[in-house]
């Protein structure tokens, strides 16, 4: 499916872009969870927001007040792109059936909480095996 020109996944990316307030979003984690959206919430409503977020964006003006009025408040379609910006930043999915839930792991290490409490997600570290004996590097 196209509109405007765009394809669903540039779609994507660009409100993905206005509803985290982030400068870039990893290509293969907007794939990903663009799938997980679709699969989980239905492909019909996630594109009617990404139609409607092409619409706005067209429009021109300041996208991230249009995106506010336009999807985040619309009755029908608010509540959808809140699952969206939940998905984001804690790699939680709220299908409506149960609390939200991880679809993946990678979900979970690149969720975007993690940078904003500037941690690194529990089970995952950057140092070798058994890094946690030696007191922290604090640099020279």
């Amino acid at each position: 499916m196209q509109a405007n020109g765009d394809n669903l996944a540039s779609l994507f990316c660009g409100l993905s872009l206005v509803l985290t307030g982030e400068a870039v979003v990893a290509a293969s984690t907007a794939e990903r969870h663009l799938k997980t959206l679709r699969d989980t919430l239905g492909a019909g409503q996630i594109d009617a927001i990404l139609r409607r977020f092409g619409e706005l964006r067209d429009q021109g003006g300041e996208i991230t007040q249009a995106v506010r009025d336009g999807l985040v408040r619309d009755p029908n379609l608010g509540p959808l792109v809140r699952k969206i910006t939940l998905l984001w930043n804690t790699g939680l999915i709220d299908t409506g059936q149960g609390p939200p839930a991880l679809r993946s792991q990678d979900d979970y290490f690149e969720a975007l909480m993690w940078s904003a409490v500037g941690a690194h997600p529990p089970g995952l570290s950057d140092g070798y095996f058994g890094h946690w004996r030696y007191p922290p590097d604090v640099g020279v």
